[in-house]
């Protein structure tokens, strides 16, 4: 594990339709995830924004210790978001630092 969780399985296109969506969905993580260990960033990367492909969708959150991370992780895996159900991954913490969301 590392200090970047990554939420798979929560973003739908409505939540980046707009800014205040975007922002709405931002506040909403930032809530949930800050309750399971030190929050440090979080990223949820939109096409405007110039990401990969790959990153749209996910939310990346930079903890401050892998230990925080596991604890999120073990909250927040399988539990139910809307109408799907969250998954989790780590992410290379240079790569995240770089801003290389893929």
């Amino acid at each position: 594990p590392t200090c970047i969780l990554v939420l798979l399985n929560m973003v739908m296109d409505e939540d980046l339709a707009t800014d205040e969506d975007h922002k709405m969905l931002e506040e909403e993580v930032r809530e949930e995830a800050g309750k399971y260990g030190k929050l440090l960033t979080m990223k949820i990367p939109r096409h405007r924004d110039g990401y990969a492909p790959s990153a749209i969708k996910k939310i990346f959150l930079e903890y401050a210790s892998p230990r925080d991370a596991m604890s999120a992780e073990k909250e927040l895996r399988g539990r139910a978001f809307g109408p799907n159900v969250v998954n989790t991954t780590y992410f290379n913490e240079d790569d995240y630092k770089r801003g290389n969301l893929k």
